[in-house]
C-alpha cells in the first residue's frame, strides 16, 4: 500500500448507525475516519460532509485552530473499501479530549493553555455557524512530553450550518428563515428555548475574557462575503445542490451581519 493511503488499524467507535475507525499512514499520521452503514444513513452523509468543510474553512479563516477534513477511501479489516470522511488527529506524544484534562487546567487556562484567550471566542464561531453541541469530546488538547503547555483544535461539526442530516429539509428551512427575526434561534432545531453548549469551564472564562470574544464578533462582522462563498464551495462537488449552496451562504452572510445581536442574546442566557 502506498505511503500516502490510510490504514485500517482498529475499530474506535460504532453509534447512531456510523462506524468510527483509527486509521494510519506510513508516516506515522493519525486520524479518525467516519463512513455510514446503513442506507438512511448513507443518504444524510452528504450534508454531514458539508456541515464538517464548511465549518472547518470558516474557523481557519477566523483563526480558530481545527482539524483538518477530507474525504479518503479506506480499505477494512476484510478487504472491503469504505468512502468516508477523515478527521486528521493532532502529532503528539499526548492527544485528549478537554473532558479528560485535569482540574488544574480548567483553573489556570492562561499558564496551561497556549492562546487561550481565543477559547473565549469559539462561542461567537458556534453562535454564527449554528453549532449547538460544543462539549467537553470535540474540543481537543495535546501536547508533546517537553511541553509545558497544551495547544488546542476543534473537531466534530456534524451537525452545524445545515443541522442534523437526518432533519434536513430545504424546503422547511427556507420557511423557517421568512420568520422575523430568524437569526434569534438555531435554523434547524426551529427552537428558540435550545441553549448554545459550552464545554467545562469556558463559560466563566468566557465571561472574563470579553475583550477577546469581542475581537472575534468583530472579526466575523468584517469578513468579506467572498469568504464565505469560498468556503462553501470547499464541499466536494456532487455533495450539495446549487440551491442549497445558494441558500446556506446566504444564511451565514446574513447571520453574519446579525453576530453582535446574536452574541449577546447567547451571553445573557
Amino acid at each position: 500500500m502506498g505511503k500516502g493511503r490510510w490504514r485500517y488499524r482498529k475499530l474506535f467507535r460504532k453509534r447512531y448507525g456510523r462506524i468510527i475507525w483509527l486509521v494510519t499512514k506510513r508516516n506515522g499520521e493519525k486520524g479518525y475516519f467516519k463512513f455510514p452503514v446503513q442506507k438512511k444513513q448513507r443518504k444524510e452523509q452528504r450534508i454531514l460532509v458539508a456541515n464538517e468543510y464548511i465549518a472547518a474553512a470558516l474557523a481557519k479563516r477566523v483563526g480558530l485552530p481545527v482539524a483538518k477534513v477530507k474525504l479518503v477511501t479506506v480499505r477494512g479489516p476484510r478487504g472491503i473499501r469504505r468512502r468516508g470522511l477523515l478527521s486528521q488527529k493532532a502529532s503528539a506524544n499526548k492527544v485528549i479530549p478537554w473532558k479528560r484534562a485535569k482540574k488544574r487546567v480548567y483553573r489556570r487556562l492562561d499558564e496551561k493553555v497556549k492562546k487561550a484567550n481565543l477559547l473565549a471566542r469559539i462561542a461567537a464561531f458556534d453562535a454564527w455557524i449554528m453549532n449547538p453541541d460544543r462539549n467537553n469530546r470535540n474540543l481537543i488538547l495535546y501536547r508533546k512530553k517537553s511541553a509545558k503547555q497544551y495547544k488546542w483544535y476543534l473537531i466534530d461539526h456534524g451537525i452545524a450550518v445545515f443541522g442534523k442530516p437526518s432533519r434536513w429539509s430545504l424546503r422547511k428551512a427556507k420557511r423557517q428563515f421568512r420568520k422575523k427575526k430568524a437569526y434569534k434561534f438555531t435554523m434547524h432545531s426551529g427552537s428558540k428555548k435550545k441553549k448554545q453548549r459550552v464545554p467545562k469551564g469556558l463559560k466563566r472564562f468566557t465571561q472574563d475574557n470579553q475583550k477577546s470574544l469581542d475581537k472575534m464578533v468583530k472579526k466575523i462582522k468584517k469578513l468579506p462575503n467572498s469568504a464565505i462563498r469560498k468556503a462553501v464551495k470547499k464541499v466536494p462537488r456532487g455533495y450539495l445542490k446549487r440551491a442549497e449552496r445558494k441558500f446556506i451562504t446566504k444564511v451565514l452572510i446574513h447571520r453574519k451581519k446579525q453576530i453582535k445581536k446574536i452574541v449577546k442574546r447567547i451571553s445573557t442566557r
